[in-house]
């Protein structure tokens, strides 16, 4: 298993809090999930700092450029569009409840389409007589 420490993540203007924030909310996961979780927070912090933006800043029109970003400029599948953006509204809810911000800016972004998984039941009684 791979240590993963907030220092690894990308500088966003050497934000202290950020970086507790980030500490915290992986201590929530562990193993692989929390690898993927790391790359996927990793992500969204490099996208926030090419547009010099502080992600404790953040506010809901720019979680939805960044989901936009997602879907148009890096051509990413609707399941992993939805996957990262789940991690980013769990890491503002684990900010909302640790008193960090008062109120989380990814509560209202909307969710991309997906493809449903469910296959279609077939009746186990042959109509065909």
């Amino acid at each position: 298993m791979t240590t993963i420490s907030s220092s690894s993540l990308p500088a966003v203007h050497d934000d202290t809090i950020l970086r507790l924030a980030l500490a915290a909310h992986l201590a929530r996961y562990k193993g692989q999930s929390r690898d993927h979780v790391h790359s996927d927070l990793r992500s969204f912090l490099t996208w926030c700092h090419q547009r010099d933006l502080a992600p404790l800043a953040a506010n809901w029109p720019q979680i939805e450029l960044y989901v936009r970003w997602m879907q148009e400029v890096q051509h990413y599948k609707p399941s992993t569009v939805s996957r990262r953006l789940s991690v980013i509204v769990g890491f503002y809810r684990t900010c909302v409840i640790d008193h960090i911000l008062e109120h989380s800016p990814a509560d209202y972004v909307r969710r991309p389409p997906a493809p449903s998984t469910a296959q279609p039941t077939t009746d186990p009684v042959d109509q065909s007589c």
